[in-house]
């Protein structure tokens, strides 16, 4: 497996941002305390490869000067059958569970709701497969909603219907299928 052998922060990072290894690690051991769900990796640890491992730093370990992250978008395109879905479930129970937020509100979106489903039962059957999560966590099926206990956040499915989605105060989206919108009105309602 191609793990990353040493972390270099990206050279997009600002002049007066800085990595925080801590912060890094957090995420990536959130991550990896995590199992696969599908094929011949199903319930088999979820180990970072390189360039998994490069992007969570990225996201979760470089700050501004004021402690937040430099970086609230990442954009990231992977191939057909590359585990996709997997580390798209993983980042929104690191935002939804391990981010120490007090009813953080994280939203999957996708051109349809059965798309965006696809990643809320991958992270589903994470949370069924992880014992201290599965103890914190209540899994809401038929509303697509994962809810962790103790600070009240939750994972969200959403429908495509952009007009309805102002006025939630949101914490983190992840953005199934971005090419597949007819426009960009949802991502710029839930990115603003």
């Amino acid at each position: 497996m191609r793990k990353l052998k040493k972390y270099t922060p990206t050279s997009f990072m600002a002049s007066d941002s800085y990595y925080d290894k801590a912060a890094a690690d957090h995420a990536v051991a959130f991550i990896e305390a995590l199992k696969h769900t599908k094929g011949t990796w199903a319930g088999k640890p979820f180990e970072l490869i390189d360039w998994q491992e490069q992007i969570v730093r990225d996201i979760f370990g470089v700050l501004k000067p004021n402690g937040y992250r430099q970086f609230n978008t990442a954009y990231v395109e992977i191939p057909k059958k590359q585990g996709k879905s997997e580390i798209a479930a993983a980042i929104a129970l690191l935002l939804t569970c391990g981010d120490g937020e007090e009813r953080a509100e994280v939203y999957g979106c996708a051109a349809d709701r059965q798309q965006a489903s696809i990643v809320f039962e991958v992270a589903a059957d994470m949370v069924r497969m992880c014992p201290p999560l599965n103890k914190r966590v209540k899994i809401l099926a038929a509303t697509k909603r994962i809810v962790y206990q103790p600070t009240n956040s939750f994972y969200q499915v959403l429908s495509a219907e952009a007009y309805s989605k102002h006025g939630f105060n949101i914490h983190g989206v992840v953005f199934d299928e971005l090419h597949t919108q007819p426009n960009r009105k949802l991502f710029d309602v839930l990115t603003s």
